[in-house]
């Protein structure tokens, strides 16, 4: 198996489990605070990157987009090993690669290259996706807690836009 790279920033993520090479998106910066995360306090991700201009949305966008990747999707996948060497189903969500409002303490924003929020993943060259989150914990058991994102453009190849993966303890109220 390959050797995962960091990702740039103030974080702990590698590239992973898509190699740094076959993914679409260079990335300037992935911030991610605090780092590590802290159960029951919300988090920020801000990760700026770029799309290189040589990739068409065309097959991407509907006839009424201004220039979006309307088939874009996100999947976050999350699993745990516990103290006690046991460890659960790892879980995934697919969502569309969007802006989003989740609740009132989770939110997904899509920004071009003039910082304008925009509803799908731009065909500008910069891209910049920022959210806010917190991991209630209520809902939460103590452990090494491995977190999966991998973003797909959605078109006829399943280009990777960005897969990162972030390894950490968090404390939980369940037992």
């Amino acid at each position: 198996m390959a050797e995962a790279h960091d990702v740039p920033g103030h974080n702990n993520a590698t590239y992973d489990p898509v190699p740094e090479g076959e993914q679409l998106l260079s990335v300037e910066f992935l911030e991610i605070a605090p780092t590590p995360i802290i159960a029951d306090r919300v988090f920020f991700v801000y990760l700026r990157g770029r799309i290189p201009c040589t990739v068409s949305s065309t097959d991407f966008k509907s006839p009424e987009s201004t220039g979006g990747h309307l088939n874009a999707t996100l999947k976050i996948s999350c699993s745990a090993i516990y103290p006690d060497e046991s460890s659960d189903k790892t879980k995934s969500y697919v969502i569309p690669f969007k802006s989003t409002v989740f609740n009132d303490a989770a939110h997904l924003v899509i920004r071009d290259e003039s910082g304008k929020q925009v509803d799908y993943l731009p065909s500008t060259e910069r891209v910049d996706v920022l959210l806010d989150f917190q991991i209630p914990t209520m809902f939460l058991k103590s452990g090494d807690w491995t977190f999966e994102v991998d973003a797909r453009l959605g078109d006829a190849n399943d280009t990777c836009l960005f897969a990162f993966r972030v390894v950490q303890w968090l404390d939980g109220g369940l037992r």
